[in-house]
């Protein structure tokens, strides 16, 4: 079949809305905040006692702290000096340090700063060596490194029943591909991980967006942590693979993958990893719009918006009419924290189409439409800049 330009959402569709592109598909931007409710099942007095004190980003936990521009001196004057002393406060210390990072660097963190977390854990270390909190922080540190999870087998040797442990847990048994540790441990996220509600509804439109038998990469926490919970923990779309980008720098992860995709050809390195996997396997492959701009940029002629993922193709997809009856039946939570904008980049999508093809019903109906999620989201004046909305 022949494809008109305009139907084709790889060259001039991708090139159209590029600037919608560059504001929500950054990294994750999180950061830890308190006060988030639980998910799952009533926690005991005992549990409560050991949750630990800051939100993790798949908790709800992606707003940059009110006193992030704080300097390490000036929050230091605010803690006395048994918390100074404290080995679980100085964890927190050093996890508020890495999200505030995470937060301000679109997702990545600077040289500079993991040197600053590294300090922190080292001092840490020595303040309260090879104590559960030690083994935390060189897991922080150490991530995605093989020794991160060497740290954190030392970690739940010392307290098995940490809540700190069990996301953790869950990447590992992504990493080491088990399908069985993978069920226990979705089923103990879905039940303890308090996973923020929202982000089950965008997992649910990440599956739809998918064909079956997929290979999704994700971007980690906020999209891959809901999508075990609901493939290993309740049964849902389990042929499809999904991949945790960020342990792509792990060379046995990237050969796991490779084997379990029944790929062809010898495994390649973490930068063309991706590009390389679509023309080995049979599978089809497709990105999560959670990912950052590093691995999306060198795809950018090859990706194909299909819902809340882009298909990855070496020939054109004709995406269209696959939007048009995905839209109305996706979800769009906008309580979903930086997630939530991703759903502008189908609806600005299909809207070009429109305005394209000349259907002004349709265009002013989405429109109307995007206009109500950007004024929720922040992002009005964004798409206004971009074009993407006229004024």
């Amino acid at each position: 079949m022949n494809l008109s330009p305009d139907r084709v959402y790889g060259v001039s569709h991708l090139h159209t809305a590029m600037s919608v592109l560059r504001f929500v598909l950054l990294p994750i931007i999180l950061a830890p905040v308190l006060g988030m409710g639980q998910a799952g099942a009533e926690k005991t007095l005992e549990e409560q006692q050991q949750a630990p004190l800051l939100a993790e980003p798949y908790q709800g936990g992606w707003s940059v702290p009110p006193d992030a521009n704080e300097t390490k001196e000036t929050k230091s004057v605010q803690l006395d000096e048994a918390e100074e002393r404290s080995a679980g406060s100085q964890l927190d210390a050093l996890r508020w340090e890495r999200n505030v990072s995470l937060a301000r660097n679109a997702g990545a963190i600077p040289v500079q700063d993991r040197a600053h977390l590294v300090d922190l854990a080292l001092e840490l270390n020595a303040t309260a060596p090879n104590t559960f909190e030690a083994h935390m922080a060189n897991y922080y540190t150490q991530f995605p490194a093989p020794a991160a999870f060497e740290e954190l087998d030392l970690a739940s040797a010392k307290d098995q029943r940490r809540e700190e442990l069990i996301a953790p847990q869950l990447a590992n048994a992504a990493r080491k591909d088990d399908k069985a540790e993978l069920m226990e441990r979705a089923k103990d996220m879905k039940v303890r991980g308090r996973i923020a509600p929202p982000l089950y509804k965008v997992a649910e439109d990440i599956m739809s967006s998918v064909e079956p038998g997929a290979v999704l990469f994700a971007a980690g926490e906020m999209d891959a942590y809901p999508l075990w919970v609901e493939q290993f923990a309740n049964g849902k779309h389990t042929d499809m693979l999904v991949v945790d980008e960020r342990l792509l720098a792990d060379a046995a992860y990237r050969k796991r993958i490779w084997e379990h995709t029944k790929a062809r050809g010898a495994v390649p390195g973490e930068a063309g990893f991706i590009a390389s996997l679509s023309t080995a396997t049979d599978r089809p492959i497709f990105l999560s719009l959670a990912l950052g701009p590093k691995a999306l940029g060198p795809l950018k002629d090859k990706l194909y918006v299909t819902g809340l993922a882009m298909r990855l193709s070496h020939g054109t997809v004709d995406n269209i009419p696959l939007l048009e009856a995905r839209w109305d039946r996706l979800k769009k939570p906008l309580d979903a924290g930086p997630l939530s904008k991703n759903y502008l980049v189908p609806g600005a999508v299909l809207l070009t189409h429109y305005r394209a093809i000349g259907d002004e019903a349709r265009a002013s109906r989405l429109e109307h439409e995007l206009r109500a999620m950007a004024e929720r989201l922040g992002a009005t004046s964004t798409l206004v800049k971009s074009g993407i909305f006229q004024h």
